[in-house]
């Protein structure tokens, strides 16, 4: 009976604690309209802990994917806290799809998605 309490007690629990585990990401841009492969991306992305609260340890990357082949990026932090930059450079142009991993603890991040963008080719000097 002891046995069976307890048990119930942590299956109650568990999914209480777990309510806190959870943040949001946003991005400081996209790339402009007419970006072109090669280029580079700078953009800052702030995690913020149940979408308020500034996550100072997150371990954020970013995940640009095209073709099935995809590139991480990782962050760099800021002297903001929760704010992380990124340089992200796109090697190819075409519709590329790209992703945010939050870097919060282990059980808790999630990958957040974004509308998928189009880069524009490298322009050649003449």
């Amino acid at each position: 009976m002891a046995a069976a309490t307890a048990a119930l007690l942590s299956a109650e629990i568990a999914p209480a604690a777990q309510t806190g585990c959870w943040a949001t990401v946003g991005l400081s841009s996209l790339p402009k309209a007419g970006h072109q492969a090669g280029q580079p991306w700078l953009v800052t992305v702030r995690v913020l802990q149940h979408g308020r609260t500034p996550l100072a340890d997150a371990k954020p990357e970013m995940r640009i994917r095209k073709a099935g082949k995809v590139t991480t990026f990782r962050s760099r932090s800021t002297p903001a806290v929760g704010s992380y930059r990124f340089r992200v450079v796109f090697p190819s142009a075409g519709r590329w799809s790209f992703t945010v991993y939050d870097g919060f603890v282990p059980n808790c991040a999630q990958v957040h998605t974004f509308k998928a963008i189009t880069i524009a080719p490298a322009q050649v000097e003449p």
